[in-house]
């Protein structure tokens, strides 16, 4: 190693002597004195001044211009900074001696795209020290700029770097900042615009490109507007970016009318170079400013229009034509310009045939009428109504007396609507095109036909509905009679009323029809309305009438007098409020689009057009007792019309008025029959033989809402209103002896059982409210267990055709069997046979009477005294001390534990320590358990009273008045001045 390296700096060394200077070719470093020869090793990587670059080997270049360097070791890199930029050599064949000259632009056209992106990368890699990158843009300088760079390239190549890099690791690294330089260089700018929305809206896409066809990425660039435009995401004329690697696209809105020139530009950067007297070099200048500009027009205008709605398409005499309108915008002009007020004029075109949209034309129309409105914004929303519609005069002229409201009495008319610059305010055209002409033309479902509505009618008849009934009840007298009767006009309350028993299927018959509203003098499908699909000529039959809805409910709970004054106030035509008493009991809703009779029902078994449904809390089967009537309705608002004629209901849509059927009608009255429920109770469940006792009927109601029937009397003077009188009623009572037993079980069943004794009758008669009633007291001589058993004895027998007033209160209770079940437990009396008389088990006791208190406390106890207590198995003992006053305040002490009963027994011991009175309660138990005695209170002979003991002298003297005083205050204090003395 040591002999190549003096090889070569001798090698150095002769070329100096040749040369006889130091001078660069191309960037080559060649030693002409010992001091350069010394500076530069073999393996050192700096060139001259530090800079970075590749030494070669040592050798002899020539050129094909005859230039040579004999001997000589080539360095590549950069030869020197001017105003901090790299500088490298351009001329292979000319020596390098230093940086004089005059610094210029690039002028050459032929390789200036490639000056430029060599400018590129010497700037990039301005700052960058690496040997091998900057020996690699110094030969990619010589191979684009330099007309000798390839043969001195080659020269290169052959002597071999002296580093031992390799020439394709060098080759590669040109490439590869090549291929950088191309893709991060511009070498195209365009800028293109397109409009979005008329000339109003559009985009501003700027084209920086590399050689390649690439979108360059991450060089800044700025685009201005000059003219009456602003970028939609600055709000201003100007906006900055940044390139990517794809298309941007830059929205922009006029905000006057002209042109507008766009521009875009980025700073770039350019080669310079210097033409020197001896070699030419090459710099990269600062980033300059590099544009493109282009001009287009813009318009600031818009595109307005409205959406039509007509409220009703289907109008009657007295309404006119109305419109809903709501302004929107064309999207293809753009959003609405604030401050833009606009007007449209709509036309009313008459039609005597229903418009074919995309068909019919207003050329096939009349103009009848105009209306003008304006609109601010989208959304704005104007109602065209009669007031705002002015009649055309030809069309006054051919129909006389015609109003917006007073129309020809059939026919179609239409609104359209249209927009134009000439009917703008001057100040307003500006924000339509020239030849904006917009207008909805003829819309088939924005059309009015001009027709009259329809009205049905119904009549419901309970009646009917029950007529066919066959169902039965069995009365108290086993009779089957029918569970429904139908009233007259000739029965007593001269009502058309059905009388129902409870649980009876509820039922009632409506017929539905319609008035003859086209004034053709029959009732036909012509009276009808009818679906979308059913309008028009010849298209009206009775499969496409439009459905109607039709709701039922039954009201209860009210009295007779209630229900004859509402169906007399019906008659009379008054109008009639239902009572606040009445009770919702149930509905039902039918659809159809027939005229006919439909049955609604509570069983499905009547195969109904709709079944009654419960209110809640409501049981069909036990409603209120009292009257109750059907209410049927059928209403605009309950109607399905916008689903079958695209119309909403109204209050005189699809009908004329809503149809109600009041309260109490003629025929839908029923009155559900009295069926009291029947309870007793014994006053006493046991007794003995020989004591007394009643038993207490309860007439109760079954529903809460129970009304007890009333009839009116019959001595009335003419002209007078006839007082109600309440329906009465007798019960009769049998007391049965079931058993000898007084224990016995008894069985709950529907029926008295067959072995079953009757010992005892009892009546209770004229019952006209519900409650309870006693029977008169009875005496029981023989021990067993007896049950009382009670049944509703009805003594009208009345019909409608005989005794009316007995008929009418007949029909109003039930005529089925009302009784209560045998072997309740409320009704069953248990007697227990008489004893021996026994004599009365006497307790007392005996007290110690007084008891000193000794040492702070004092033992007290108690002797039990027992007289004929046989059954006395157990004893227990309560001491209490007695407070001052009454015996509220006395205080329990202890309850001893139980003892063994025996006559004489002392209790258990207390130990007590205040002084006071105090007194014994005993209580003796049997062996069951049960109480047979409880001792009295305060008793002398159980009281104890409890005193402390006298003080002894103690030799000392007698105390003080004082001392003693306080000493009969207070035991406690006493002990403590004994205590004290001794100590």
């Amino acid at each position: 190693m040591g002999s190549t390296h003096n090889d070569r700096h001798w090698a150095r060394t002769l070329a100096a002597g040749v040369a006889a200077a130091a001078t660069l070719a191309a960037g080559m470093l060649v030693a002409g004195t010992a001091d350069a020869a010394d500076m530069r090793d073999p393996f050192e990587r700096s060139i001259q001044n530090g800079n970075p670059g590749l030494w070669a080997n040592l050798g002899t270049l020539t050129f094909s211009n005859g230039a040579s360097y004999p001997d000589m070791e080539q360095s590549l890199g950069v030869v020197d900074k001017v105003n901090g930029k790299n500088v490298y050599c351009i001329q292979a064949d000319v020596l390098y001696t230093d940086t004089a000259g005059t610094w210029g632009e690039w002028t050459d056209a032929k390789t200036k795209p490639d000056a430029q992106r060599l400018a590129w990368l010497a700037d990039k890699y301005n700052g960058n020290t690496d040997d091998l990158t900057q020996a690699a843009i110094a030969g990619l300088i010589h191979q684009k700029l330099d007309p000798m760079g390839n043969e001195y390239l080659s020269g290169i190549q052959r002597l071999g770097w002296k580093d031992g890099t390799t020439w394709d690791t060098y080759t590669a690294k040109m490439n590869s900042l090549w291929t950088e330089a191309v893709a991060n260089t511009p070498s195209n700018l365009d800028m293109r615009y397109q409009y979005t929305i008329g000339k109003r809206k559009g985009m501003v896409t700027p084209s920086i490109m590399n050689e390649n066809g690439q979108y360059m990425s991450g060089m800044p660039f700025r685009i201005m507007l000059q003219g009456p435009a602003v970028f939609d995401q600055t709000g201003t004329n100007t906006i900055d970016g940044t390139t990517t690697n794809k298309k941007q696209d830059f929205a922009w809105t006029a905000t006057g009318n002209g042109k507008v020139t766009s521009s875009v530009s980025y700073k770039g950067y350019q080669a310079r170079k210097l033409t020197s007297p001896n070699q030419n070099l090459m710099a990269p200048t600062d980033p300059e400013t590099v544009s493109k500009n282009i001009q287009f027009e813009v318009l600031n205008n818009f595109k307005p229009t409205i959406q039509s709605d007509q409220s009703d398409h289907r109008i009657e005499y007295g309404h006119a034509p109305e419109d809903d309108l709501t302004w929107h915008v064309d999207p293809t002009g753009g959003d609405w310009i604030e401050g833009a007020t606009i007007k449209s004029t709509g036309t009313l075109y008459y039609f005597a045939k229903k418009p074919v949209e995309g068909r019919t034309t207003v050329k096939d129309g009349v103009k009848a009428a105009t209306a003008t409105v304006t609109g601010d914004r989208d959304g704005a929303t104007n109602h065209v109504d009669a007031a705002s519609i002015t009649m055309d005069p030809g069309f006054v002229k051919t129909h006389p007396g015609a109003t917006p409201s007073s129309l020809p009495d059939t026919g179609w008319y239409t609104w359209v609507w249209q927009i134009t610059p000439d009917m703008q305010d001057a100040n307003m055209k500006q924000y339509l095109s020239t030849d904006y002409d917009w207008s909805d033309n003829v819309l088939e479902a924005e059309s009015t036909q001009h027709v009259r509505n329809m009205q049905p009618t119904i009549k419901s008849s309970v009646s009917d509905a029950y007529k066919t009934d066959q169902s039965t009840v069995t009365g108290a007298d086993g009779t089957e009679r029918p569970s429904v009767q139908i009233g007259s006009a000739a029965a007593s309350d001269k009502t058309d009323v059905v009388y129902l028993e409870k649980g009876s299927v509820i039922r009632d018959k409506v017929t539905l029809g319609v008035t003859d509203v086209n004034g053709d003098g029959k009732v036909d499908t012509q009276d009808w309305l009818h679906t979308k699909d059913g309008q028009g000529e010849g298209k009206e039959t009775e499969d496409n009438q439009i459905t109607l809805t039709v709701n039922g409910a039954i009201y209860g709970g009210m009295t007779r007098e209630q229900a004859e004054q509402a169906q007399k106030d019906t008659a009379a035509g008054k109008t009639v409020e239902l009572p606040k008493q009445a009770v919702k009991l149930a509905t039902a809703t039918f659809t159809t689009n027939k005229a006919g009779d439909y049955l609604i029902s509570s069983s499905d078994e009547d195969k109904p057009v709709a079944q009654w449904k419960a209110e809640d809390g409501v049981d069909l089967t036990n409603l209120p007792s009292g009257y109750a009537t059907f209410v049927f309705d059928i209403a605009n608002k309950d109607q399905d019309t916008e689903n079958q004629t695209g119309i909403e209901p109204s209050r005189d849509y699809p009908f004329a008025k809503d149809v109600h059927e009041a309260p109490f009608t003629a025929d839908e009255t029923v009155m559900f029959r009295l069926t009291p429920k029947l309870d007793s109770t014994v006053s006493s469940k046991e007794v003995k033989a020989g004591e007394t006792t009643v038993d207490k009927l309860v007439v109760a109601k079954t529903n809460e809402k129970d009304v007890w029937p009333t009839y009116p009397e019959t001595n009335v003077t003419e002209g007078e209103t006839a007082k109600s009188t309440p329906l009465s009623l007798d019960f009769h009572g049998v007391l049965y002896k079931v058993s000898d037993d007084p224990s016995a079980a008894i069985e709950q069943t529907d029926t008295v059982p067959e072995n079953a004794v009757k010992v005892h009758e009892a009546d209770i008669k004229d019952v006209t409210r519900f409650g309870t009633y006693t029977t008169d007291s009875f005496t029981l001589t023989e021990s067993g267990t007896y049950a009382w058993h009670w049944v509703m004895t009805p003594s009208l027998t009345g019909d409608q055709n005989h005794n009316p007033l007995a008929a009418l209160a007949w029909r109003q209770l039930t005529h089925g069997r009302v009784q209560h079940a045998f072997g309740l437990a409320s009704e069953i009396v248990r007697v227990q046979g008489r004893k021996p008389e026994t004599p009365r088990c006497e307790v007392s006791t005996r007290s110690q009477g007084e008891v000193t208190l000794e040492n702070g406390r004092a033992d007290l106890h108690d002797e039990l005294l027992l007289r004929n207590c046989e059954q006395a198995a157990k004893a227990e003992f309560e001491l209490w001390k007695q407070a001052n006053g009454d015996q509220s305040g006395d205080v329990l002490i202890t309850v001893t534990g139980k003892i063994d009963a025996v006559d004489g027994v002392h209790s258990p011991t207390v130990t007590v320590k205040e002084t006071g009175t105090y007194y014994w309660r005993e209580k003796v138990y049997d062996q069951t358990g049960r109480l047979v005695s409880y001792g009295d209170a305060r008793k002398p002979n159980e009281t104890v009273t409890v005193r402390e003991k006298q003080l002894a002298s103690t030799g000392t003297g007698v105390l003080p008045a004082v001392a003693a005083g306080m000493l009969l205050a207070g035991l406690g204090a006493a002990f403590a001045l004994r205590n004290r003395r001794r100590a």
